[in-house]
């Protein structure tokens, strides 16, 4: 036996060899560990770019449409997730409704994928050292990306594991310490601001598509606030005002925020810069990189259902999955502050007359692809290619639409891609923040209220405050920031969320129209509400919903993260 042995070992050495030496063939395309982190500048920029490609998908638009918006702006009391009808893309309605659990897919899809451009800072600053001028800027970006995804975690989830550092395939970080990890990203950003380039003037369009001083100040600020620390939120929000490179649009200029033209604006603080890319195929292999390099879920998430509506507005991309309506509540608080004739009521949302272009008002009513079909007003009244067409209706429209974030014709390429950048941050909320660290130490005027008043005067709002205190922040931030991942954040750091939030998901609204459900001659709006007749929990409830679950994809593999409590 042992003949026969000993050559089918030296036969399978022999085999093992060669395979080995084909194995050490350069792979072609593929870049070594090695040379890519080889200290050199253009390496460094690379990681970098990485960093921020990385960012773009989980933040605009990968996974679950837009998760970072999802998860912030849906808990709030002034947007209703929508969608085409209770239980559609149920991710979404848990979110808004409170019922969400440790499957919901916004939160584990939010949670694994920040940490995944937490991991491709720390690839940055674990593998360069700031021993040139563009290393040590390139590197300040990554510490300043790293610690502002830390604190959208420690806001929504509370007390998430630090990773200061890139983790070995063992390691296995434990909760951190809800203060001491907003002490962190503040220090993080502070530190990272004394490194980064500043802005060179409102018209530098460059300096808000990347982490500049300004926008490491603004969001150390935002994470002082959070901690409660209103004289160090103070001192870092005047750095960014005194600065003079921000500055809001005019007043008219509102809606441009939300559209290509205001790429870049005065108003723009950090965005990831889109840049639509017809090379890359629309289908196919190349599918994934197009969808994540334009804000094509955030078009459609944001747009009106375009399959319950007879028609879509000429100037308004046709197609949407309404998931996010607006609340009666913050459109009666906007009229009732502002006036209907407001710049910012014009900009953030449509009565639903004039989303039929039927109220009466050119300068607000939509125009329609038949209006030259229908002239008079009295004809637009009768057209049936407008309006909630549905016998159901549009769900979670109560009597008004969102304007503020829709997607217009101009901005889509291709049919259906859209390349709007994707704000984190504006100089309104920064302005915002100011005054309210100003309003927490007990100031009443001067600059606090200087910043609230320019907020409040842009806007074209009847009233403008003569004080500065906490009900006035309160009542501005609520109108300015509508939709913007605020408002849920606010309401539970403030102590109000119990009050504001305990009836949302107790039922929905549903948009109709009496020439589609009783054979009306003219369009009708009404609305009808559906109850939550299930038992399914709803409305916010203390002790849990100040803070999303950890997901399950993250618990079970990891003992020494603890969950949240309620959940």
């Amino acid at each position: 036996m042992k003949k026969y042995i000993i050559p089918i070992l030296v036969i399978a050495l022999t085999a093992v060899s060669c395979s080995q030496k084909r194995l050490d063939i350069e792979q072609k395309g593929v870049v070594s560990y090695e040379a890519f982190y080889d200290g050199s500048d253009e390496s460094c920029q690379s990681a970098v770019t990485s960093m921020y490609d990385q960012a773009i998908r989980t933040t605009g638009n990968y996974r679950i449409y837009v998760p970072m918006n999802y998860l912030f702006s849906l808990p709030g009391d002034d947007v209703y997730a929508g969608g085409g009808q209770y239980g559609d893309c149920d991710y979404a309605g848990q979110i808004s409704d409170f019922r969400t659990d440790v499957t919901n897919e916004v939160c584990s899809n939010f949670y694994g994928e920040s940490y995944q451009i937490i991991y491709t800072a720390n690839l940055v600053i674990d593998n360069f050292e700031p021993s040139t001028p563009a290393k040590k800027d390139l590197i300040a970006q990554a510490r300043a990306m790293r610690a502002a995804y830390h604190l959208y975690l420690a806001i929504a989830f509370g007390t998430p594991p630090l990773v200061d550092h890139v983790l070995s395939a063992t390691d296995k970080p434990g909760n951190s310490d809800h203060q001491e990890l907003l002490k962190w990203c503040a220090e993080e950003l502070e530190a990272a601001a004394a490194d980064l380039t500043e802005r060179a003037s409102t018209e530098d369009k460059a300096l808000t598509y990347r982490w500049s001083k300004g926008a490491a100040y603004a969001f150390a600020g935002k994470a002082r606030l959070f901690m409660g620390d209103f004289n160090g939120a103070k001192s870092d929000l005047e750095k960014v005002i005194n600065s003079g490179k921000y500055a809001l649009v005019p007043g008219n200029k509102l809606h441009s925020l939300w559209e290509v033209d205001g790429d870049g604006s005065a108003e723009k603080i950090f965005e990831y810069n889109i840049d639509f890319n017809s090379s890359i195929p629309v289908w196919g292999s190349g599918v994934t990189a197009q969808i994540v390099h334009t804000t094509w879920m955030a078009a459609h998430s944001g747009n009106w259902r375009w399959d319950h509506t007879a028609g879509i507005p000429s100037d308004m991309y046709n197609q949407g999955w309404g998931f996010s309506g607006v609340t009666k509540k913050y459109a009666e608080a906007l009229i009732n502050n502002d006036g209907m004739d407001s710049d910012r009521r014009k900009a953030f949302i449509k009565t639903y007359d004039e989303a039929l272009g039927i109220s009466g008002n050119p300068e607000t009513d939509l125009a329609y692809p038949t209006d030259a079909a229908c002239p008079t007003l009295e004809d637009k009244k009768k057209d049936p290619a407008r309006g909630s067409s549905t016998a159901a209706g549009m769900f979670c429209v109560e009597g008004y639409l969102t304007w503020k974030t829709i997607s217009l014709a101009k901005d889509i390429r291709q049919g259906m891609w859209n390349d709007r950048n994707f704000h984190l941050m504006r100089y309104a909320e920064v302005l915002l923040m100011y005054a309210e660290a100003c309003a927490q130490l007990g100031e009443t005027s001067g600059a606090g209220l200087a910043a609230l008043n320019a907020i409040q005067t842009r806007a074209g709002a009847k009233h403008v405050s003569t004080t500065l205190n906490m009900t006035e922040v309160k009542n501005e931030k609520f109108l300015e920031m509508f939709n913007e991942g605020c408002r849920w954040a606010d309401l539970v750091r403030w102590g109000d969320a119990a009050k504001e939030l305990a009836s949302m998901g107790e039922e929905h609204p549903m948009q109709r129209d009496r020439m589609f459900t009783d054979g009306a001659a003219t369009h009708e709006g009404y609305v009808v509400y559906e109850k939550n007749n299930s038992k399914l929990e709803h409305g916010f409830k203390t002790g849990k919903h100040e803070l999303m679950p950890f997901p399950y994809s993250a618990t079970s593999v990891n003992e020494n993260l603890k969950q949240n409590p309620g959940y």
